[in-house]
Formats: C-alpha cells, structure tokens, sequence
C-alpha cells in the first residue's frame, strides 16, 4: 500500500494489521501534519488510530470497516 492510498481512508473506520507482529487495530484512521495542540502533539507525518501512532511501512493490510 502506498501513502496515497491510505491517505484516502483517513476520517475512515479500519482495521489496520501491522507487519512486524500481526497485531490489528480498529479505529478511525487519522493523519497528523503537524506537530502542534489541534494534533494532540503526535509524531508529524504519522498515521494515527487511538492512542497509536504509525508510518506506511509499519502496515502490512488495511480494510474499511
């Protein structure tokens, strides 16, 4: 999946599953641009679902829920 992609499903409900350990979450999907209060100061140019922060090549499959 390229960042483009995922960049289309932010404000979306997905499960995401990660490469690294097959954990999923579920969640709306955000994307933070900036490091700043309206973010919640989060990682910038970090996809987000809860109280995670990840990049593109953390993400093994995406569905929309």
């Amino acid at each position: 999946m390229k960042k483009d992609e995922l960049m289309q499903l932010v404000g979306k409900r997905v499960k995401v599953t990660f490469k690294c350990n097959g954990k999923e979450i579920v969640g709306e999907l955000g994307y933070t641009k900036e490091f700043s209060e309206k973010y919640n100061y989060r990682r910038p140019k970090y996809f987000t679902i809860r109280n995670y922060d990840f990049l593109i090549s953390h993400v093994k499959k995406v569905e929309v829920l």
